[in-house]
């Protein structure tokens, strides 16, 4: 008798969890808002303002499709940014092994929508002599300091509008900046027009919206793709060609993932690979040994 009734508990039990169950997801048939603002806010403290935009920015235009294979095809489906694609199809991989862990999907949707397949663009990466171009065209002292720090540094655009003169150590070289997942970590201080700029500046006095909308008209006066990360990138590709690991080049520049650093690599040549041989082995010419009779 007990036994009876504690199988029938237990069956009772099970409908109403797998009921419960259902009507949940019945409620998220179709990706919504209340859902977006539920993934939004999961996610870990350390995320920093610009990855909250990126969710929100990429997933906003994703509400209303079913949360099924079919619907987040029809979703990838209807962009049209080209590679572009990558990066929604990343967020919503975030979202769906989220919704999947709460129990808000049955399956792990992602897992079967391919990976949109991407191009590879060789990216613009601002070199020496561009620099030196783009520093003529500057119309102030702080933007010739800016993109000198941008270029020397190898920081991405949020730690530069960020730094204060007090996280400068001039003696070691270095500067403090506040980087992704709101990490301090140490960077290279850039040049004389940097020092020079915060002996009396505080910072660089302007905000990231102005470093862009400052970048875009130098990039209309010289013709040169020009945004912040071409300057990172430039960091990455003239230390490379001037004989640097690719590991110390990630440490120098904060990559999480020596991942990126390696595509930045592809970029040199026999030649860049052979003025690098010959400085480190001070000769300009390979020495062959003869071999003995």
């Amino acid at each position: 008798m007990v036994r009876a009734l504690a199988s029938h508990a237990r069956g009772q039990w099970f409908k109403s969890t797998t009921a419960h169950h259902r009507s949940r997801l019945s409620s998220f048939k179709k990706f919504t808002k209340e859902l977006l603002e539920k993934f939004i806010a999961s996610r870990p403290d350390g995320c920093s303002e610009s990855t909250f935009d990126f969710y929100r920015y990429s997933l906003t235009r994703f509400v209303g499709y079913p949360l099924t294979v079919e619907g987040v095809r029809s979703y990838l489906k209807s962009l049209t940014c080209g590679n572009g694609k990558a990066r929604y199809y990343q967020a919503l991989k975030t979202l769906l092994l989220w919704s999947y862990r709460s129990s808000y999907t049955q399956e792990k949707i992602i897992d079967r929508v391919p990976t949109p397949k991407v191009t590879r663009k060789i990216l613009p990466a601002i070199s020496r002599e561009q620099l030196e171009t783009l520093l003529d065209y500057c119309h102030c002292d702080r933007d010739k300091a800016l993109i000198s720090f941008l270029w020397y540094s190898g920081t991405r655009l949020s730690e530069a509008a960020n730094v204060k003169a007090q996280d400068f150590n001039w003696r070691e070289g270095t500067v403090i900046v506040l980087g992704k997942g709101k990490k301090y970590r140490k960077a290279l201080a850039g040049n004389g027009l940097v020092r020079a700029w915060f002996q009396n500046h505080h910072s660089f006095e302007i905000s990231r919206a102005g470093i862009a909308t400052m970048l875009k008209r130098l990039s209309r006066e010289t013709g040169m793709k020009c945004n912040a990360h071409s300057f990172r990138r430039g960091f990455a590709v003239h230390n490379l060609k001037s004989g640097l690991s690719t590991r110390i080049v990630q440490a120098l520049g904060g990559w999480e993932s020596i991942i990126m650093v390696e595509r930045y690599s592809r970029s040199l040549c026999f030649e860049d690979a052979l003025q690098v041989y010959q400085s480190v082995n001070n000769s300009g010419r390979v020495s062959v040994i003869a071999a003995e009779p």
